[in-house]
């Protein structure tokens, strides 16, 4: 047995690290994109991009591992199958779950592997990436400037734009809400415009023209002041024009280790035990009242019905704000809960993904690349569907996080089972022919694809 197992993990690795490079570079293209225009167009320095390219890195392996686990188990079981070798072994009396049994084992390293590295190091790559694209838009302001998204890279404003000319430094369709600190909120609007660097004063000049001012008083929104003008400079000073990776910015929800998520969850917890304290009393004195009696003098503007009603608004807008921090709260604790579990269910996947490759492989009875991608997409859609969609859920409160985020691995482990069922009894899918016919297609296109290229 110590041979078998050998022999099969010997084939296990090279077609995992090859399949890992081939995902890792689809997904890396997209984001190549925006790193050559960085240099290309933005002017950054080489060595800056370099350095967020490789931040990046530790997110797009925590996709790539599981995908290519799958593809890895398709193409061994598969070639195991396709050259007769199983179907030798069971011959011999190993039944087929034996054959899984190594690669579950080195699988489950892996996924314990990743739980660690998507705790360690994924967190503090994307905070440290997160940092220096901060900073990359604030010595290169023009580097923030997308079209069509709100840009919130620049501080005090909100900036979303239709158009934009970067060689002339020109911007069309500009929206700017502006929130200076003890001011009234207000919003520029502006057919067209033009950016400058101030490099000496270390500012940003956004020069609009033909637009329209629009004020609106937070407290009172019926007051509202409309102002056009031909000509306005917004100008945003002390940008910083030295790369600080040092300067703290607050870290996300996919910056957040395992204890810090545990942590944060216990701080909104605290504020709801609070709130619903606060309530209690809140309601306590509020029954407390309508017992008491009280002098309120002969003062005019003190009876005890205006008394009483001044007491009640307050005590109902204390609730109400009590109310609106659990709910805020609330929220909270499920979008945390959300990453944590996915902290486990996606490494976990890689286990999953082995175990849904190898009896489908085997069926398949084909162990090639092209074969293994065309099957490896469609479980890919599954698993994403369900993980995508689950933490989404997760976030309204329409199922709770650990539903969300487990839903994917427990469709995975259904599959392997059924598939497991079929490879070992040779059954036909007894109740579940749908998945036989849907499977069978996959692998017949696939199959068809490569006999076309062959050609």
């Amino acid at each position: 047995m110590k041979i078998m197992d050998k022999y099969i993990i010997r084939e296990l690795i090279p077609p995992f690290f090859g399949a890992l490079s081939v995902i890792m570079f689809v997904l890396v293209l997209d984001f190549l994109l925006d790193i050559l225009n960085l240099i290309i167009a933005k002017g950054v320095e080489v060595f800056i991009v370099g350095k967020l390219f490789v931040y990046n890195l530790a997110w797009i392996l925590t996709l790539s591992v599981p995908m290519a686990s799958l593809m890895t188990s398709l193409m061994t079981y598969g070639r195991l199958s396709e050259d007769r070798e199983t179907t030798a072994l069971k011959a011999l009396g190993i039944p087929f779950w034996r054959l899984v049994v190594p690669g579950a084992v080195l699988m489950s390293i892996l996924s314990i592997g990743m739980i660690i590295f998507g705790d360690k190091v994924v967190p503090e790559a994307n905070y440290m990436a997160k940092k220096l694209i901060y900073q990359i838009h604030r010595v290169k302001p023009m580097a923030a400037l997308k079209e069509r998204i709100f840009i919130e890279d620049f501080p005090n404003i909100v900036l979303y734009i239709d158009r934009l000319d970067e060689d002339a430094e020109k911007i069309y369709g500009v929206t700017i809400y502006e929130k200076q600190k003890g001011e009234k909120p207000r919003t520029i609007i502006a057919p067209e415009g033009e950016v400058h660097y101030d490099q000496q004063a270390d500012a940003v000049n956004f020069i609009l023209y033909n637009g329209t001012i629009h004020d609106i008083d937070p407290q009172d929104p019926t007051k509202y002041t409309l102002a056009e003008f031909n000509k306005q400079v917004i100008q945003i000073n002390d940008l910083g024009t030295r790369l600080d990776e040092t300067h703290g910015k607050r870290r996300g929800d996919r910056e957040l280790s395992i204890k810090m998520i545990k942590d944060k969850i216990i701080q909104q917890k605290k504020i709801i035990s609070d709130s619903r304290q606060s309530i209690r009393e809140t309601v306590s004195d509020a029954i407390d009242s309508l017992f008491q009696t009280r002098d309120y003098g002969a003062r005019p503007h003190s009876s005890p019905i205006r008394r009483a009603l001044i007491l009640s608004r307050r005590q109902y807008m204390t609730i109400r704000r009590m109310k609106f921090r659990i709910e805020s709260a609330d929220h909270r604790i499920r979008m945390l809960s959300v990453e944590y579990h996915k902290k486990f269910a996606l490494p976990l996947a890689c286990l999953l993904f082995l175990l849904v490759g190898a009896p489908v492989g085997v069926w398949a009875k084909k162990g090639g690349l092209g074969v293994a991608v065309g099957l490896s997409f469609g479980f890919f859609l599954i698993y994403w569907a369900f993980l995508i969609g689950g933490e989404e859920l997760a976030d309204r409160g329409v199922i709770s996080p650990i539903i969300g985020m487990w839903s994917g691995n427990i469709v995975l482990l259904i599959i392997f089972f059924i598939m497991l069922y079929r490879v070992t009894f040779e059954a036909r899918f007894s109740g579940f022919g749908w998945i036989a016919k849907i499977t069978k297609k996959i692998w017949q296109k696939s199959g068809n694809k490569i006999d076309n290229s062959s050609h």
